[in-house]
């Protein structure tokens, strides 16, 4: 078996840069949760500071009385928060989980949650499961939940669950199509040591080095071929119907809808890691090669088919792009650049990277756009659609900052004064006023307290006293 060494650029990557004073005693920010309605920020304290809200019908405001929590969990609409003592707290679109007033009495001693497309699902210290949220074809039937004991992990995807329990055996519920129904392997379900919850299947990886995979592949897809290849997987990418499994032995195994990867076949059995973007996928080999494919549609044809980028150290996936970290030089940002996708896509990204780029500086990717902190504190952020001089404006407004996050379609950071500071990355095209990045920016003093539209304990009470208002059906209408 071939084994690699990674080596790791001078540049850090961090999905969040979280950089700390040391010896500062005030909480410390720890990681922004959102929900489409909804963005948080969580600290160290247990404390939150929201952000944003779009509250929509039956929505349930964040408590007033919130107490500390350990973790924060966000499905589209809903929020659900476990506190020290393993309760859990929840807000949001009531239907999607935000009331939970039938399970309360369950969401004890809970160590871990996770979320689906209108609902939850949570792990208790006992190994037992609770399930709240939309009904239909999300529901946790009793008597598979009163078989569910000893579980010790949960995995989900956007429409179904699986538990893993103690001896190796999965559990599934949720949308069929999607995962929920795992009948046709369930023989092959023992012994299962991980499960990979990507797209809108799962993948899970047993004891013995073999694979199941069940829930919606690509029609296309030959299990029966495609099975004996997934031995000694280590990692599985995702990214628009489409699955990468990198293996112990260095080889790449893709399958679903853009698992053309013939150009490339060589490369795909020597590599050290793979990183996928919002079309694409990248491969890294051991000696610095770097290698792509995917959805020439939305990435464009151009770069993709890019060969003999040689000295890479690691790959940063930025919106519909990479950016390509080499020690000692400039990172590359590869992207389409067409006519086209010029209008959508990154302005001026490699212009600001050779007029502002520092050895040592660290990255910040987000949604469509990316930031990068150099050793001297001055913070570059680089946008899709962005106008040049607008964000050289931006960059000089910007105050050193101790820790920073993505944000929806900006940034949030906590300046050297403890001030809260934020701002957009989007431009919109087709906006009768866009509001450019550098006029977004908002510097304040940080503020723990509760938002004035919370829910007060008052407001619990009565809203809980009342009947649980019924979803709304929605009726198609069809004309003559």
């Amino acid at each position: 078996m071939l084994t690699h060494r990674i080596t790791w650029p001078k540049a850090l990557l961090a999905g969040m840069v979280a950089i700390q004073i040391s010896g500062c005693s005030d909480p410390q920010p720890m990681a922004v949760v959102e929900s489409n309605n909804e963005s948080l920020l969580q600290f160290d304290n247990g404390k939150l500071i929201q952000f944003k809200e779009k509250p929509s019908p039956q929505y349930r405001h964040i408590p007033c009385d919130l107490p500390a929590v350990n973790t924060v969990v966000t499905n589209d609409m809903a929020v659900a928060a476990i506190t020290p003592n393993g309760d859990v707290v929840t807000w949001g679109n009531s239907f999607s989980g935000g009331d939970s007033r039938e399970v309360t009495a369950e969401l004890k001693q809970v160590k871990q949650v996770v979320p689906v497309k209108e609902g939850f699902a949570a792990l208790r210290e006992d190994g037992t499961v609770v399930y709240w949220g939309r009904a239909g074809k999300l529901s946790l039937d009793k008597v598979l939940q009163s078989r569910m004991t000893n579980i010790t992990k949960l995995y989900a995807n956007r429409e179904a669950v699986a538990a893993l329990d103690a001896s190796g055996k999965v559990h599934t519920w949720g949308y069929g199509p999607e995962g929920g129904n795992s009948q046709h392997v369930q023989d092959k379900l023992f012994d299962v040591v991980d499960i990979f919850a990507e797209g809108r299947s799962f993948t899970a990886l047993k004891k013995d080095g073999s694979t199941v995979i069940w829930g919606q592949v690509e029609r296309s897809t030959n299990m029966k071929k495609l099975l004996p290849q997934l031995m000694d997987v280590v990692s599985v990418e995702y990214t628009q119907g489409t699955y990468a499994a990198l293996k112990k032995d260095g080889s790449v195994v893709t399958w679903g809808q853009s698992s053309d990867i013939y150009p490339i076949r060589s490369a795909l059995l020597d590599v050290a890691s793979i990183t996928s973007n919002s079309c694409a996928f990248a491969i890294l080999s051991p000696t610095g090669e770097a290698h792509f494919w995917g959805n020439e549609t939305n990435c464009g044809i151009d770069w993709l088919k890019q060969t003999d980028i040689k000295g890479v150290n690691s790959i940063v996936s930025v919106g519909t792009g990479f950016l390509l970290l080499r020690d000692n030089a400039v990172p590359q940002i590869l992207v389409d650049d067409s006519d086209y996708a010029y209008l959508y896509g990154f302005h001026y990204a490699q212009d600001i990277l050779n007029r502002y780029w520092q050895e040592g500086s660290k990255i910040t990717p987000g949604s469509a756009s990316f930031v990068f902190t150099r050793p001297d504190g001055k913070v570059v952020p680089v946008g899709y659609r962005a106008n040049l001089d607008n964000v050289e404006k931006l960059i000089a407004r910007i105050p050193r900052l101790t820790w920073l996050a993505r944000a929806g379609e900006g940034y949030v950071g906590i300046s050297e004064q403890g001030e809260w500071v934020s701002w957009s990355m989007n431009n919109e095209m087709f906006a009768k006023s866009p509001l450019p990045p550098a006029d977004s920016l908002v510097i304040k003093p940080l503020d723990f307290t509760p938002v004035a539209q919370c829910e007060t304990p008052e407001q619990r009470q009565v809203i809980l006293s009342q009947e649980r208002p019924k979803p709304e059906v929605k009726m198609w209408l069809f004309s003559e």
